[in-house]
């Protein structure tokens, strides 16, 4: 199983248009399309890499890993800590006036812009079942600073740690873990990518 972490760069906003209308030779008018785009633009992001430049590694597990000695129960929900696999973001430089800084705020989100039905805490795998995905089964992330899901159950960043303008530049640790989004899950293949960013406050 793997996901892949992406950056997020400062600054840069990248929107694609694709549309197809035919063309007909009776047509004498001229169709309008109105398109409204939406950006923010921060002063106060970070420029980051990442660890491995971005791939995280799950181990291979049994279906038997995602339940309880009952076979059926859910052993984890998306909130409850448990071990994973470690990654690093490392906060590499920062746009605007640092001198006041006191948090990061690393925001997770899916590639995709899609979070599953059952959770907005978990990682969707983008593998389909008819391409060996298994199915039921994402990702979740935790913060190794205080150990909460880097997402709250509306899927908005909570991954905030405490900063000074002379420590921020540092690596910050996270870790990952398989979780299951219904009671039944079959095996396969998991990935899910992942973009990540980093402001200060």
């Amino acid at each position: 199983m793997s996901f892949t972490l992406t950056r997020l760069r400062p600054a840069l906003f990248i929107a694609g248009l694709a549309t197809g209308i035919p063309c007909l030779a009776e047509d004498t008018t001229m169709g309008e399309l109105n398109v409204t785009m939406t950006a923010n633009i921060v002063d106060n992001t970070c420029q980051i890499s990442l660890s491995d430049n971005g791939e995280v590694h799950l181990p291979t597990v049994s279906r038997y890993w995602f339940y309880k000695s009952d076979g059926t129960t859910p052993r984890l929900q998306p909130s409850d800590a448990a071990s994973g696999t470690r990654f690093s973001v490392n906060v590499e430089s920062c746009d605007g006036k640092t001198d006041a800084l006191q948090t990061m705020t690393f925001r997770f989100k899916p590639q995709s812009g899609n979070w599953p039905v059952e959770s907005k805490q978990v990682f969707m795998n983008e593998t389909p079942s008819e391409s060996g995905g298994a199915q039921n089964v994402g990702v979740v992330i935790f913060s190794s600073n205080d150990n909460r899901n880097v997402v709250d159950s509306n899927g908005e960043p909570v991954a905030m740690v405490a900063a000074a303008p002379d420590t921020y530049l540092a690596s910050y640790d996270f870790y990952a873990r398989y979780q299951n989004t219904s009671a039944v899950i079959s095996s396969g293949k998991v990935t899910s990518h992942v973009l990540v960013d980093a402001i200060y406050q």
